[in-house]
């Protein structure tokens, strides 16, 4: 029988092979000639096989026949539309036998429609079907029954049809399965791709209709399948038919041996013991790290060939693992390595030999080599594993022992000399460390005072709104406070370093043998306790020293002090920040400070100057608070050639009539004594300076907002004077 090529429709191909076993199967030519003819098909006709193929189809089904007519082929073909129904072929005998049939349109190469697929069953075969589906239709559920392959038919989310290896498969029933919303039969994590691929057979496109899915079962269990999507008409109306591929084994055997290989070249790679593997046919399939190292060849080099004689030998030979691969004898095995073998004691079927090598990659080494077949499943050898022990030592072990008792009393003379000066010295790095520590006293107690100076500074800025007093200020500070920090914080960083080492010195001299009167002295001077205190002491000191250090910093950032009164490019994010910092005492207690700063290049203009504009908005701000904790939020971005900033909080806001006077000077809504009524005025005169402006909305209750606008660049005309 001439074969068949396999059809181009995906749906169709997945069932194939079953259809030439179970049904009567002929194959029609768009021409209406028989293409194909199967055993079945011409054992019921009464035909020999190979006398149809050929034949035009009216030979077996006659003009005007029941349900169909040989001429409506090509009409079939052009509507590429699945028939169900029933047809009265005609027997060699000229008697009739009517079939059940289900005729399918076929793809060439090109994906043009050239062929009719016809699968027929007896007439008088009965089995039952769910209710929807028609009499004439019969035929084709009849050959999903027959089929091993799972089939489902499923319509608008609805699963219309199953059988039986479909059924097997999930471990669903009949009635179950068509109460089931078809997505739920597919695990979540496959549905996504399954709607994309529907979608896609839908729309008409039959290029990727097969792909890899995962099922759920009926007891939720995972079922990994290669699904196929094909479409026909079950009633009139278009139906999806889903055709199925079990992997389940596939994929756990496929993970297993991946397992079984990864586990295999993690164990050879990691070895410490040089190592190669080779396969049947005395190719290297793996060569480790270690037997890298010792013969000074790659794992690239050597991998994939049969050099494995190279590292070890001049000419061309067999290694001990090439004959475990041969299955030699212990006769072979001699004629290579003559008396210096002998067969493991551990491993059967495994050697081990001994050989001296002086080659160009190996000058004068012993190795001792143990080599041991790999067998499968039936026991078959398809390898060998081979690993090297290098016994050059002990092949000189006398002269290495004479070697190592001389140096051993050198090193002991030495040490005895080294042990007496570290003493010496440990006495030396306790006194520097006594003067130390009272010289870090003193700093300590300079910095509490620094710090005290400090913090009364930061209460009188705090009230201050008067640029010059804040300026003063943070220069007296930093001109008291920068050298002190200087050279303390630097001591202190020095001091850990030095302590650090006498530590390390002090745990080596432990080790070593000990005399009375160091025992004594060390119980004398409690040293366990020194190094849990001494860094305590130096990580506070430490601490201290660096969060003056920033407040000093914050101090210099937001007055400018170590500069001139010049226009320059600054960061308004770190003026804010700096400013925060120094105000922070009177926020903290008031309100929690959210930023949204957006993307704000450096800004043209005198930063000390714009620090007291941000310290008057959220000194203000915490002031506007009520009982209740609030929130002051800082926001910033840019609008053409200028930035903006906005300073917005949640306090009591301002009716309009205030509105209106706050920027006039020496007006204040604060009690007597509490305000100057100039912070806002000093902060407008600031910003007309920078050809900026400020605005405010305000409403009573929940909060107010001030808007400023700064040019990026100041016009040139300005920036080349500064009235201060």
């Amino acid at each position: 029988m001439t074969p068949l090529p396999p059809p181009h429709d995906v749906a169709l191909s997945g069932l194939f092979p079953a259809l030439m076993e179970g049904f009567m199967l002929a194959v029609v030519h768009r021409n209406g000639y028989l293409v194909m003819v199967n055993t079945h098909l011409a054992r019921a006709l009464g035909h020999a096989q190979q006398a149809l193929q050929g034949q035009q189809l009216a030979t077996i089904v006659p003009e005007s026949g029941q349900g169909f007519n040989p001429s409506d082929v090509l009409g079939f073909l052009a509507h590429c539309r699945c028939w169900l129904g029933k047809l009265s072929l005609r027997k060699a005998d000229g008697q009739s036998l009517l079939v059940q049939a289900t005729m399918v349109p076929l793809k060439d190469d090109a994906g043009q429609i050239d062929r009719v697929l016809i699968l027929a069953t007896s007439a008088a075969r009965q089995q039952d079907f769910p209710p929807l589906v028609a009499d004439v239709q019969d035929s084709f559920y009849s050959m999903l029954e027959g089929l091993a392959t799972p089939v489902l038919l499923h319509r608008q989310g609805s699963i219309l049809y199953a059988n039986q290896a479909m059924l097997s498969l999930t471990g669903y029933s009949l009635a179950a399965l068509q109460g089931l919303p078809y997505e739920e039969l597919t695990h979540p994590e496959s549905r996504e791709r399954l709607r994309e691929r529907l979608a896609a057979r839908l729309r008409g496109e039959t290029t990727q209709t097969r792909f890899e899915s995962c099922l759920q079962s009926a007891t939720g269990q995972r079922c990994w399948v290669e699904q196929a999507v094909g479409m026909l008409p079950v009633d009139g109306r278009a139906t999806l038919i889903d055709t199925y591929i079990n992997l389940n084994e596939q994929r756990k055997s496929e993970a297993l041996q991946l397992h079984m290989r990864q586990v295999l070249a993690q164990i050879i790679d990691g070895s410490p013991v040089p190592t190669m593997v080779i396969d049947e046919h005395h190719v290297v399939t793996h060569w480790n790290r270690a037997v890298e190292k010792v013969t000074s060849i790659s794992a690239t080099d050597m991998v994939g060939t049969r050099d494995q004689w190279k590292p070890f030998y001049d000419a061309p030979r067999p290694v001990l693992a090439d004959l475990i691969v041969d299955d030699a004898q212990a006769a072979r095995v001699r004629e290579h390595y003559q008396d210096r073998y002998r067969p493991s004691e551990v491993i059967p079927d495994a050697w081990e030999a001994e050989g001296f090598f002086s080659t160009a990659r190996l000058a004068g080494v012993w190795f001792v080599f143990t080599a041991s077949p790999l067998r499968d499943g039936k026991g078959r050898i398809v390898g060998a594993i081979e690993t090297l022990v290098d016994v050059t030592r002990l092949k000189t072990s006398e002269l290495a022992l004479q070697k190592a008792h001389d140096d051993l009393e050198q090193q002991v003379k030495e040490r005895t000399g080294q042990l007496a000066s570290a003493n010496a010295q440990l006495a030396q790095d306790n006194a520097e460390r006594r003067r130390a520590e009272v010289q870090l006293r003193q700093h300590n107690e300079a910095l509490e005072k620094l710090n005290e100076q400090l913090t009364q500074a930061q209460a009188q800025l705090a009230q201050s709104e008067k640029l010059a007093s804040i300026g003063q200020l943070a220069a007296g500070v930093a001109h008291e406070i920068n050298n002190p920090i200087g050279y303390v914080h630097s001591n202190i960083g020095s001091l850990r370093n030095y302590l650090g080492d006498l530590m390390a010195l002090l745990t080596a001299y432990e080790q070593l043998p000990s005399t009375a009167d160091i025992d004594a002295l060390r119980r004398k001077i409690d040293v366990e306790f020194l190094r849990e205190d001494i860094p305590s002491l130096i990580s506070e000191s430490q601490e201290g020293i660096t969060r003056v250090k920033k407040i000093v910093q914050d101090l210099k950032d937001f007055s400018r002090v170590d500069s001139s009164q010049e226009w320059q490019t600054a960061d308004l994010h770190h003026g804010i920040d700096s400013t925060l910092n120094i105000v922070n005492n009177e926020i903290k207690y008031k309100a929690d400070v959210v930023k949204e700063y957006g993307v704000v290049p450096p800004v043209e203009c005198l930063p000390s100057q714009l620090n007291q504009v941000f310290m008057n908005l959220l000194v203000n701000a915490a002031h506007a608070m009520g009982q209740e904790r609030g929130c002051i939020t800082i926001r910033s971005g840019t609008v053409g050639d200028f930035a903006w900033l906005e300073f917005a909080d949640n306090g009591g806001g301002m009716p309009p009539e205030i509105q209106q006077k706050i920027f006039d000077p020496f007006f204040t809504t604060k009690p007597v004594g509490k305000g100057t009524g100039l912070g806002l005025s000093l902060t407008y005169g600031i910003l007309q300076k920078h050809h900026g402006r400020i605005t405010v909305q305000s409403q009573v209750g929940k909060g107010t907002v001030f808007r400023i606008e700064l040019p990026i660049v100041q016009p040139a005309a300005a920036a080349g004077t500064v009235n201060v």
